[in-house]
């Protein structure tokens, strides 16, 4: 793929007046069949007029980003093991790097380093500075199914993949650690925790069970939120010992003692699968991005990908009653519909409370809707809804009409205020 001064992109919707003022930074990058095979991607940014105020190149494809406090930005290159901050107009501020990706290299001049082998999807920023980050681990189990879609499956011994919630300070140091395999049930699945997106990554015949792709803090109790892919699960745990909270989620398929953490439903609940992109609204609330992958759990029938759909969805936790109630969402009705099988975001807006969706990985084969990105076209779509659902900004990444088309995605998008 050439690089372009810009990815291909239209806009099709933008309200300027009832849009958020700032600017929405999100990547683009390679997805679908091209993920991870050709390098090269972008930084942009978005203001209120729908202008790029923001157009970082790569020769890394860029994945996650976030708002500093001091005003800058931080983005993170994960195949290159990097995290860098910027200001808004673009001039490096500060750099780290995971040690493991550059053992065989000189690291970029002036870089950090923090002592992992990996980090992965989301980075985010604790109110003390440090980084809150996601590196995994392979532990071997016995008796573990050798799939996901048979309930008589054979048991074997397997490579299992279990996620770690790191806090890292701004010198590189790791603060603290929380296994997810010693606080979730490791022979707990949902459809694709025996899939093999590690085994491309470095982990030989492993199974990817929980794949976290974002984690945040919640600040009113010193807690950490984690949105578990192949968990379909939600879960909230103690920043400093793990204790885990709650699970929002799917309730089947949990044993005690964790089933004793499911938050109950009140009134229509529609469980999130395969979601990205969790958050605490202003409100208290949680907020994620549903993609709605399957919408069922092992071993019932899985929703056809030509019904499939996805969602922004709210929830309200009420965590004294361990209940939970959805109380906005958008994506469902006839008129919203639309599947991104992976990646994606949903981020509250704090003036307008205007939520901007990000559909990652929307991706198709022979132009139906698929839930298996590794062989299909990909297209993203970032729109922006009014509380009411009106659409305000809509912007489609799309390289469909090109002569030899790239399929394209963006992982989430991120508000940087003041601009």
């Amino acid at each position: 793929m050439s690089v372009t001064v810009l990815p291909p992109f239209r806009v099709e919707t933008c309200v300027t007046e009832k849009r958020e003022p700032g600017m929405m930074v999100f990547n683009v990058r390679p997805g679908g069949s091209a993920d991870n095979m050709i390098g090269t991607g972008w930084l942009l940014g978005i203001d209120q007029a729908g202008e790029v105020t923001l157009n970082i190149q790569s020769d890394e494809p860029p994945q996650d980003t976030r708002a500093l406090p001091n005003g800058n930005i931080l983005y993170s290159l994960t195949g290159a093991g990097r995290l860098i901050e910027i200001t808004p107009g673009g001039e490096l501020v500060k750099h780290w790097h995971a040690a493991g990706k550059w053992r065989d290299k000189t690291p970029p001049e002036n870089s950090i380093e923090i002592d992992l082998d990996l980090f992965h999807h989301s980075i985010n920023i604790f109110p003390n500075g440090n980084f809150l980050m996601l590196t995994a681990e392979a532990r071997g189990f016995s008796n573990w199914p050798e799939n996901d879609t048979e309930a008589d499956a054979a048991r074997v011994t397997a490579s299992v993949i279990g996620d770690i919630v790191l806090e890292v300070s701004q010198d590189g140091q790791i603060v603290n650690r929380l296994h997810m395999l010693d606080i979730l049930d490791p022979y707990r699945l949902s459809y694709g925790s025996c899939s093999g997106y590690w085994r491309s990554r470095g982990f030989d015949n492993s199974n990817d069970w929980c794949h976290s792709n974002c984690a945040t803090y919640d600040a009113r109790d010193d807690s950490i939120i984690v949105s578990l892919r192949t968990q379909d699960s939600i879960v909230k745990m103690d920043r400093q010992s793990g204790e885990l909270k709650w699970i929002l989620g799917d309730h089947k398929n949990w044993k005690a003692p964790w089933s004793k953490k499911l938050l109950n439903p009140i009134d229509d609940v529609e469980w999130q699968y395969h979601q990205h992109d969790c958050s605490v609204t202003p409100d208290g609330n949680i907020l994620c991005f549903d993609n709605g992958n399957y919408r069922a759990t092992p071993f019932g029938a899985k929703m056809s990908d030509a019904d499939s759909y996805s969602r922004a969805v709210e929830f309200k936790v009420n965590e004294d009653a361990m209940t939970v109630q959805q109380v906005w969402a958008y994506g469902k009705a006839p008129d919203e519909r639309l599947f991104a099988c992976y990646q994606g975001g949903a981020y509250r807006l704090p003036q307008t409370g205007n939520t901007f969706i990000t559909y990652g990985g929307t991706c198709t084969i022979d132009g139906k809707p698929s839930s298996s990105p590794g062989n299909s076209f990909a297209q993203a779509r970032l729109i922006e809804v009014t509380p009411d659902n009106e659409v305000v900004y809509d912007m489609w990444i799309d390289d469909s009409s090109a002569e030899t088309p790239v399929p394209l995605s963006s992982f989430r998008s991120e508000f940087i205020p003041g601009l």
